[in-house]
């Protein structure tokens, strides 16, 4: 990865007056496939030519966690499987996000959720699934052996706001930050270093789990892409930040910086 030129200041953060000596590497990721992720963050995410990676719940339902009439998400349908397989041609990533999604269900059956999501989405979409997103964080506590013999390549966990080096190898879990409407984008970047951003619904409560309003997220991408244009800053999916660190198993070990 080349490196920017000149000095990079932590408290003096400007667009394309402040140089930066150390490029920052950051990941957008979506969970639960809800439908506003598609309908709203798409659309913006396409205007900037930023890359983002969505993990699907691999079920039919309509909506999540039986909610009536809001959280409606992707049910695999002919219309999303044709609008899926376009965003993974324009450059996005499609990961699983277990079968169920229920925490009285998933820790019973660790290897259908893991092993089940993973066939049923590389079937529907006719490509190799590697990565894998915990539900509700935690979940790698009961899943993580499991998910690793289904063959994914990476996993997402968090939320601790994790910083991973760049120059150093990567364990197979990964930990993420849980984005707010409050949250500053310069505390996203971090120069040298990789940061996973986590969204979930865009809109208002009924959109999904912790919203972020679609202004919101629109000023949120307008800014990281003016940081990326300041040749400080590179976005790329959950899988591309993994494969940076890749090395032989032998070699990896885990290495994160905490707040």
């Amino acid at each position: 990865m080349e490196a920017g030129q000149g000095l990079w200041s932590k408290s003096a953060i400007d667009y394309g007056t402040v140089k930066h000596s150390m490029l920052s590497l950051i990941s957008l990721t979506f969970d639960d496939g809800f439908r506003c992720q598609f309908d709203r963050a798409l659309p913006v995410l396409k205007t900037h030519g930023i890359p983002a990676t969505f993990f699907l719940i691999a079920n039919q339902e309509p909506t999540h966690e039986g909610r009536k009439n809001e959280w409606w998400k992707i049910d695999w349908r002919d219309e999303d499987l044709a609008m899926l397989k376009k965003a993974v041609q324009e450059g996005h990533e499609i990961g699983s996000h277990s079968v169920t999604h229920d925490e009285t269900k998933m820790p019973e059956q660790p290897e259908f959720e893991a092993r089940e999501s993973k066939r049923r989405i590389e079937s529907w979409m006719g490509t190799e699934i590697s990565s894998f997103c915990y539900p509700y964080y935690h979940s790698h506590l009961y899943l993580g052996d499991a998910v690793r013999n289904a063959g994914y390549r990476q996993a997402r966990m968090g939320a601790q706001n994790s910083y991973y080096a760049l120059s150093a190898p990567l364990d197979f879990n990964l930990d993420c930050r849980q984005v707010s409407k409050h949250d500053d984008v310069k505390e996203w970047i971090r120069p040298d270093h990789w940061h996973v951003l986590t969204f979930h619904g865009i809109g208002d409560e009924h959109s999904g789990w912790e919203p972020i309003p679609l202004d919101r997220f629109v000023a949120m991408a307008t800014e990281l892409v003016k940081y990326r244009d300041s040749k400080c800053l590179e976005l790329v999916t959950f899988k591309e930040g993994a494969e940076r660190f890749r090395q032989p198993p032998a070699q990896s070990s885990a290495s994160l910086e905490k707040d």
